[in-house]
């Protein structure tokens, strides 16, 4: 509401009129129906000036809003005739919207200030006035010479309709709700009539429900004045407005209109489907936005009902509403749907979520044994084999020497195979006799395919010749040096001697240092051997029948002298938290490459180095890795991108005779399992390396941020080790803590359920020549925690931790200010002492030291 208009400030005379001019204001714009008084002026106050000699005097005293206009006091008198009645009357947008009243009301105060006046010139009248704003003006009639004078003007917004509101719909159990207020100020204590339009329907409602609001917001109104009222109201999109029947004066008021969606159908997401051995993999979600609890999902195959699941699981969307059913299908494109089946409110099901995806499915099988029959030199054969696409008895093609043998029918009786794969029938066992002789014999299965899919192999089994002798020599034995030992490799023997191998026995010359692995490995890792010594390596393989005589390798190899020795404390390369990284744009590249050309010419000569690019957690489920310390997500693809840029960067300011091992690390704070370990291996580390190999002096190596008091266990973190190193042949830098371990004894147990042990094995045990350690070293405590769990390892009868050198954080603690680390000098000093001061621990060298700063 607009308020009455504040006249302009002209003298301090006119004062009263400014205090008149501000109280109408504040009483229009409340809304208020008490009559509001203004300032009075004494009738011995300075009378308005005539505007024309002869003209009437007058003042008006006090205005006031009232329902349908305004009340208007004051007096006025014609100085020609001061004993005479003179009028006013009232001009509103410059016309005359009544005839005037005499000004003939009792106001002694007048004829005391003009004697000879007489106290019969009062007047006091209520005005009408159409809602709106309007001017409103007072005039005194003149009764001798002279003209008639405006006394005075106000200029306002009139409204005597009903205020109100009209909240927003909310849809509830299946109805609409509606809720607002409205009040008439000509009857603040009547309830109204509201009348409610949905669409093309009219519902009228009274306000006298208690809303607490409006009684704070208009003082004087009470709170009695709100409406609510729920209506069913079919799907879709609805209009719904609010009209307020008016009460006395003024006209009925709108109270504004709301848009509502009433929504009862469930809604069904059918992910793709996964193709499984026989059939699909089907997830997705449902909900019934009528209710939180889980709703029923339908599921469709080629329009043809097949299940009825509860999508009732947990999940990255609508988690407690997703589904996971396994769903038995042929060979062939097939279209797979998923609807919600209506569960309270509405009248129909979800849009069926569907997919399309086309199986050629393989057979399925298992050679299970191969043996002598019982009396002769037979071979008996058990085993299964089915095709999905079937549920009869399928063929099994058989070689024996790889020399074609009889086809098979796997139609025997197997209820257990029945049981595994319901529906298929139990007929798909195999069990026979094969005709041999007493040497030793290799047969392998095939399971032939149906339809859709492809011959499977079932493998191959052996059985011993009934006299076996030992084997043939291996073949071709080779080794790669490494960090105290080396990886032998060789070829099986031409000759097994008629039974498996058992297992191959590797021994080094000088040192006599032996590994035996098993028969099915023709690799061995032998440690524990001297840096920078020539050594050979015999292996010999081992059967049934005994040892073989052994084959030496036709040249020795020189075993890896280690990282370059250091003395004293190492130079501290830069190392980084990458925080900076987003999606490989050519902006991005440019600062990682701008970044890792900084570094290198930072890492002066006649060194090596160690840099570690410190990443963040794995994300399986999204193939990437969130940063560290933040929530950005980064591909594997983009991050390899990154780092490519910045070895570029490295390696066109990498100073001669300044070798550097680049680690790429992650941590064990999100997702760790061995399939995680594998995947950074060959996601990451291995794409990496093969990059890198274009430039003379970089390696690189893959690195975890181990810590006890991040989220993964010890065990799924000794899970993402052996992932790790069983697909990559990089190096691995350990670069974690030691948190609650013991820093006075060994063989203690650390925060979390770890061990001194564990972290031990993690540290160094799980491959000694592939494994370098760079321990967060923030202060002295972390140094002597360390010295403690490689002597755990060597009191347990296992090599002592190859310690590369210290990890610190001094100048990202700096950027913070929210942590603390001491310098890389210092943490190297402390390490050194400690690993100098137990002869079981001495080193001659520790190479590296690196502290971490943080890109943004």
């Amino acid at each position: 509401m607009t308020a009455l208009s504040r006249p302009p400030r002209r003298s301090r005379l006119r004062s009263v009129r400014a205090i008149v001019c501000l109280a109408t204001v504040l009483a229009v714009a409340a809304g208020a129906t008490a009559v509001v008084q203004v300032a009075t002026a004494a009738a011995s106050a300075p009378a308005r000036a005539a505007a024309v000699p002869g003209a009437p005097i007058g003042r008006l005293d006090a205005m006031s809003l009232t329902p349908g206009g305004l009340l208007a006091r004051g007096w006025s008198l014609d100085p020609d005739a001061p004993a005479t009645t003179n009028a006013v009357y009232a001009w509103v947008d410059g016309k005359n919207i009544k005839s005037g009243v005499p000004a003939n009301l009792n106001r002694p105060d007048v004829a005391t200030a003009h004697p000879g006046a007489g106290p019969l010139h009062g007047f006091s009248w209520s005005i009408p006035v159409p809602e709106g704003r309007h001017t409103v003006c007072i005039r005194a009639t003149n009764l001798g010479p002279g003209a008639a004078a405006t006394l005075q003007c106000r200029t306002a917004t009139f409204n005597y309709g009903p205020v109100g509101a009209l909240d927003v719909p909310k849809v509830t159990a299946g109805k609409v709700r509606i809720r607002g207020w409205a009040f008439d100020r000509d009857a603040v204590t009547t309830p109204l009539s509201v009348v409610l339009r949905i669409d093309s329907t009219s519902i009228t409602v009274t306000a006298d429900r208690t809303r607490s609001e409006v009684a704070k917001q208009y003082p004087g109104v009470g709170s009695s004045h709100g409406f609510d009222i729920t209506v069913t109201l079919p799907q879709g999109r609805h209009t719904i407005c609010a009209v307020a029947d008016n009460l006395g004066y003024g006209s009925d008021r709108s109270l504004g209109c709301r848009t509502v969606v009433v929504n009862f159908i469930p809604k069904a997401s059918l992910a793709k489907p996964a193709v499984t051995s026989t059939g699909l993999s089907l997830t997705g979600w449902a909900y019934d936005p009528d209710t939180s609890k889980p709703v029923t999902t339908n599921i469709l195959l080629d329009g043809r009902q097949i299940a009825s699941i509860t999508a009732n699981r947990k999940g990255r969307t609508y988690s407690g509403h997703n589904f996971k059913l396994a769903v038995r299908a042929r060979s062939g494109r097939h279209t797979v749907c998923a609807v919600a089946v209506n569960l309270l409110y509405g009248t129909r099901n979800s849009t069926p979520a569907c997919r399309t995806v086309t199986l050629a499915l393989k057979p399925l099988g298992a050679f299970q044994s191969l043996t002598r029959a019982a009396g002769s030199n037979g071979l008996v054969l058990t085993g299964w084999a089915l095709d999905p696409d079937t549920f009869a008895p399928i063929s099994v093609a058989v070689t024996i020497d790889k020399r074609r043998a009889p086809t098979l029918t796997a139609g025997s009786s197997r209820p257990d195979i029945g049981a595994r794969y319901p529906g298929l029938g139990s007929a798909h066992g195999l069990s026979t006799v094969l005709a041999a002789d007493d040497g030793e014999h290799t047969v392998c299965l095939t399971a032939v395919n149906v339809s859709g899919g492809k011959n499977v192999s079932l493998g191959c089994r052996i059985v011993w010749a009934v006299h076996p002798v030992t084997p043939s020599n291996p073949q071709t034995a080779t080794a790669i040096p490494g960090f105290g030992g080396a990886t032998v490799t060789w070829a099986a023997p031409a000759s097994d001697g008629g039974a498996p191998i058992a297992s191959y026995v590797v021994t080094s010359s000088p040192a006599n240092v032996s590994v035996s692995v098993p028969g099915t490995s023709t690799t061995g890792v032998v440690v524990g051997l001297k840096a920078s010594t020539y050594y050979t390596f015999t292996v010999r393989a081992v059967n049934g029948a005994g040892l073989s005589s052994g084959t030496t390798m036709s040249s020795a190899v020189r075993t890896e002298a280690g990282p370059p020795a250091q003395r004293s404390p190492a130079p501290i390369s830069t190392s980084r938290y990458i925080r900076n990284v987003r999606g490989s744009s050519p902006a991005e590249l440019a600062t990682m490459r701008a970044e890792g050309a900084t570094d290198a010419a930072h890492n002066p000569s006649g060194h090596g180095y160690l840099v570690l690019l410190d990443i963040g957690g794995q994300d399986a489920y999204d193939k990437g890795v969130v940063l560290s310390a933040t929530t950005r997500f980064v591909t594997y693809g983009d991050l390899v991108r990154d780092v490519q840029a910045y070895l570029d960067g490295y390696a066109g300011a990498q100073r001669s005779s300044a070798p550097v091992m680049i680690a790429i690390g992650t941590n064990n704070d999100m997702d760790v399992s061995a399939a995680t370990g594998r995947a950074w291996a060959t996601s990451v580390v291995n794409p990496l390396a093969a990059y890198a190999t274009r430039y003379v002096g970089m390696s690189i190596a893959g690195a975890n941020d181990i810590e006890p008091g991040f989220r993964a266990s010890y065990s799924t973190t000794k899970s993402w080790l052996g992932g790790y190193l069983s697909a990559t042949s990089a190096a691995f830098i350990f670069n974690g803590s030691a948190d609650g371990c013991a820093w006075t004894v060994t063989n203690r147990r650390c925060n979390n359920g770890w061990t001194m042990a564990g972290l031990h094995y993690l540290a160094a045990a799980a491959a000694p020549t592939r494994m370098l350690n760079l321990p967060q070293i923030y202060n002295n405590t972390m140094a002597d925690q360390w010295k403690f769990i490689s002597l755990t390892g060597v009191v347990n009868g296992l090599p002592r931790i190859n310690f590369a050198g210290v990890l610190t954080e001094y100048t990202a603690c700096s950027q913070t200010r929210s942590c603390g680390s001491m310098s890389g000098r210092s943490a190297w000093t402390r390490l050194w002492n400690n690993l100098q001061s137990d002869a079981r621990l001495k080193v001659s060298s520790l190479p590296y030291a690196t502290d971490l700063r943080i890109d943004r």
